[in-house]
């Protein structure tokens, strides 16, 4: 693989000096040939569609150029690459499962949405929903909002939410795109979509994704004699969603989801095994939409099924999650500046009876509301409240306050103080081993105060925030089973820039500061310390877009991320925990592409871990190498 770096270093330096050359034959164009475009629409901030210089809350936009820019990356690497993200074994083996932290908060803390509705696992870690289920090819883009998003979204949204927005149909009658490619261990990535429009009212978009390797050993093999199994995976999914508009003003929308995710794991940190394991995902959904001039109503409803299993020398495990989710809301502008938003939420959350056993069901009734005052003399913003009623624990209730102050045109100040909730999972309050039933949920309070600017005629945008989040009442895993007792609290800082330099280069950079304590309550009174393991204190990511010729387009990314800690359950020593440190790392990734034939064909290259860093994402566990990919792209 060495072999490669002289031949990569001189093919980018070369593209670089034709970018020279090319920028100064162009000395007297004017550096914002392009703009970040603040009136794209975006919705997951308020549900209502908003132009982006609308929100009173920032909104990360991932949208399907970024996406294109990432082809054969999966969506936990994409992800990965954004401030305030960290997706925890996002280079590691594809076994492993990927653990997303937004802004520091454990990962049970972020709600993943698809099309605005919730999706979750019942019978996951803490509801936890597996990023690998999803695939990229039918995303159109990706919106991410960050601090509690409860009062509209409901539990699991503590540190925020990430709303993965699917593509519709096109106008032509069909429409069709594919991709290819292969690379370092035998990975593959293949997938072939239609679009198009039946008639003028009857749109569609069906997909389908294949990916596969052989992969690389999960754990870390720690002697130096023998060598671990490789664990790969395979990886099926299909797409399929129709929009139907039979009168004016009204869409129906039916959609259907299906993954299925097979592959091999390990025995633990620094332990090989050949242990098997199958993740499916079946999530079939229908929204219904009624747009008038001034009123908006929404009915939308979701069923996610997902099944777990893992074979290992201990037997087989099977696990199986059954989650609901109905929302019905609708808003209506009182006036050019004042908007109200009101709805009823119902999730359902069910883990079917095992043989011999009893099946565990719990569920919430939430009405809710929000008033949206827009841009009155440069001020706007959000007042909202939610009623949760759940079948267990008995109601508790969810607050926002979200307001923004336009300084000039294209200088925005914000902040906010939400609450948010997480209600305790079935096993948590029915399971095998500690159950509680008389579990709370664990609350949270989230403030945070920022400046947003659009400069040079909005080809500059910088964002800089401060946030605090408190989580009262955690539900911790005690001698007795599961209680109520700790708090967490976390704080940092987010930096962030996109430059638009000229119609050829595209300059991105981002860092993060993050703090965070839990305090333990214990028989000898409470004992606060440090706790933010796998998650560093300093990061920071960078990125360059550079089109050196007309059809060829080079991207270069990275990352720095300082020592982290991290737990160690030594099996050598009763499994008690010890504490480690891992080391701070960089991360230099190249993707180009070339398109022909007027942008129906693209080839396109990726090499991820350009210097071949030595690395730990967790604690005798692998990462890669340098991995090279290549492939092509059709539009036809």
């Amino acid at each position: 693989m060495s072999k490669l770096y002289p031949l990569i270093t001189i093919c980018f330096i070369l593209c670089l000096l034709l970018l020279q050359v090319k920028v100064s034959a162009q000395s007297t164009e004017s550096a914002t040939v392009d703009s970040l475009e603040l009136d794209n629409i975006v919705i997951t901030a308020s549900k209502i569609p908003q132009a982006r210089r609308e929100t009173t809350k920032p909104v990360q936009i991932i949208d399907r150029a970024e996406i294109e820019k990432n082809t054969g990356r999966n969506l936990s690497q994409i992800l990965n690459q954004q401030s305030g993200i960290r997706v925890n074994d996002s280079f590691g083996a594809p076994s492993n499962g990927r653990i997303l932290y937004m802004q520091g908060a454990a990962a049970t803390n972020t709600l993943i949405l698809v099309d605005g509705l919730a999706i979750s696992d019942p019978s996951g870690t803490g509801g936890l929903f597996d990023l690998r289920l999803l695939s990229t090819e039918n995303i159109e883009r990706i919106e991410i909002i960050k601090g509690s998003q409860s009062t509209l979204y409901g539990t699991d949204a503590i540190a925020g939410v990430i709303n993965i927005i699917t593509r519709k149909g096109g106008d032509d009658s069909i429409n069709g795109n594919g991709q290819f490619s292969y690379g370092s261990y035998d990975t593959f990535n293949g997938s072939l979509g239609v679009n198009g429009a039946v008639t003028q009212g009857v749109r569609y978009n069906v997909s389908y994704s294949r990916e596969s390797a052989e992969g690389i050993s999960a754990a870390e093999n720690p002697g130096s004699e023998g060598s671990f199994d490789k664990d790969g995976f395979n990886n099926d999914s299909f797409f399929g969603r129709i929009d139907i508009t039979p009168v004016e003003n009204l869409t129906i929308s039916p959609f259907l989801q299906y993954s299925s995710y097979d592959g091999d794991y390990d025995g633990g940190a620094f332990s090989d095994a050949e242990n098997e394991f199958t993740l499916k995902m079946f999530s079939p959904r229908l929204q219904v939409e009624y747009n008038a001039e001034r009123a908006r109503v929404n009915a939308e409803y979701n069923y996610t099924r997902t099944e777990r299993s893992f074979v290992n020398s201990f037997g087989e495990n099977e696990f199986e999650g059954r989650f609901h989710n109905a929302d019905l809301f609708g808003n209506y502008s009182l006036t050019d500046y004042v908007q109200v938003l009101a709805g009823l939420n119902y999730q359902g959350f069910s883990i079917p009876a095992a043989e011999g056993g009893s099946s565990r069901n719990a569920s919430i009734i939430s009405p809710y509301a929000t008033v949206y005052l827009n841009d009155a003399a440069g001020f706007s913003a959000e007042l909202g409240y939610r009623l949760n009623n759940h079948t267990e624990y008995g109601s508790n209730s969810t607050f926002s306050v979200a307001p923004s102050y336009k300084l000039a045109e294209n200088v925005k100040l914000f902040g906010s103080v939400t609450t948010g909730f997480k209600a305790p999972t079935l096993d948590e309050l029915f399971g095998q081993f500690g159950a509680n039933p008389d579990l709370d949920p664990q609350r949270s309070l989230y403030m945070n105060a920022g400046v947003e600017a659009y400069l040079l005629d909005q080809s500059l945008k910088f964002s800089a925030q401060y946030f605090n989040r408190e989580i009262d009442d955690l539900i911790i895993y005690a001698t007795a089973g599961f209680v109520n007792r700790d708090r967490q609290n976390d704080q940092g800082i987010e930096l962030s820039g996109d430059w638009i330099v000229n119609s050829n280069l595209t300059l991105g950079g981002w860092y993060n500061n993050l703090d965070g304590e839990i305090t333990q309550e214990g028989e000898n009174g409470s004992v606060t310390e440090s706790n933010l393991i796998r998650r560093p204190e300093n990061s920071f990511g960078f990125r360059a877009d550079v089109q050196p010729l007309e059809h060829l387009t080079i991207r270069l990314n990275g990352e720095y991320n300082s020592e982290r800690s991290e737990l160690y359950f030594n099996p050598n020593n009763n499994f008690a925990a010890e504490d480690v440190t891992l080391d701070a790392y960089t991360l230099v990734n190249v993707y180009a592409e070339y398109s022909l034939l007027d942008q129906r064909l693209t080839l396109f290259g990726d090499v991820q871990n350009l210097f071949n860093t030595d690395f730990t994402e967790v604690y005798g566990y692998n990462t890669i190498g340098t991995s090279l990919k290549a492939g092509v792209k059709v539009n036809f």
